[in-house]
């Protein structure tokens, strides 16, 4: 990886089950889906993230929590070899405060660092919010930094909201301080399941389409049966944009042939509008969703 961009996290995307179906989710996933990612080939996964670099493992989903063994196991094994762990989770598991503190308390001392829960319409459709008002308090409780993040449709709940019914203030990343969590909420991007929205739904007040990706490459997935994906995006839903298989290869080794290849670099420095030649027409939602249009008509 002479000379390219490290990559600083790479998700485990552990299963494509979920005990939901949220109207947004870009991969679909539900309950009828049951494709999920061994043990063994995670500990091969996470040990090649290692040898590349790789400083955090996410695991997510689907509804990672389904499995809680396997979400300790690779937690426990990450942390083992120096790297930091987030889970990603929309707390339905959570039906009591009890419950909560225990679970996380088991992650904790395998090393998880941080727990992502969402807070949004499309979750709380379907998972009750005191739920993840329990993951919260637990979390915040035994000192784990918490991440909420919130999918915004027009006229949906905001984050705000979803704070106030925590009863804690819940900055931006750049405002953290002292903080034991911080919120990240943005559009819904209109891909996967969530292409049949209808367009009066998107929220595209506050994105900007220029710009160079700071993901791709560098914010990786891995699926349950090791295809890699550029991002952990609505473009890793396009079939020819993954970059091989982690079961045969290095990551390192995949990443530098990435590198070598136009469309990478030029996501990296212009961003989609970069792959463009000529103004584009249309509603986009934020970068994500112009790459995931632009890239899959390339590769068509």
């Amino acid at each position: 990886m002479t000379g390219n961009p490290k990559p600083f996290r790479v998700g485990l995307i552990l299963t494509e089950q979920c005990d939901v179906s949220c109207a947004h989710c870009w991969f679909s996933c539900g309950p009828e889906k049951t494709a999920t990612m061994s043990f063994r080939d995670a500990q091969n996964y996470v040990d090649k993230a290692s040898r590349a670099g790789v400083e955090w493992i996410s695991l997510t989903g689907g509804e990672p929590m389904l499995f809680p063994l396997l979400v300790e196991n690779i937690v426990e094994h990450a942390s083992r070899l120096g790297m930091r762990t987030e889970l990603v989770t929309n707390c339905n598991w959570a039906k009591s405060t009890e419950t909560a503190s225990s679970t996380l308390r088991s992650l904790i001392n395998a090393g998880l660092n941080v727990v992502n829960v969402s807070a949004d319409d499309f979750h709380q459709a379907f998972v009750p919010f005191d739920r993840v008002a329990h993951v919260y308090a637990a979390a915040k409780r035994l000192g784990l930094k918490i991440v909420v993040m919130s999918a915004l449709s027009n006229g949906s709940s905001r984050l705000a909201d979803f704070a106030a019914k925590l009863g804690d203030e819940i900055p931006p990343p750049g405002e953290a301080n002292s903080h034991a969590a911080i919120g990240i909420e943005s559009g819904f991007t209109p891909i996967g399941r969530g292409s049949s929205l209808p367009l009066r739904e998107w929220h595209t007040e506050t994105y900007s389409l220029t710009g160079g990706c700071r993901a791709v490459l560098r914010d990786l997935g891995v699926k349950h049966n090791g295809e890699v994906l550029p991002c952990c995006s609505a473009s890793a839903t396009i079939p020819k944009f993954s970059l091989g298989k982690l079961d045969v290869i290095e990551l390192g080794e995949l990443l530098d042939k990435a590198w070598a290849a136009d469309i990478f670099k030029v996501l990296s420095k212009k961003g989609p509008i970069g792959l463009l030649n000529e103004p584009t027409e249309g509603i986009y939602v934020n970068k994500c969703h112009l790459c995931s249009k632009v890239v899959n008509s390339l590769l068509a």
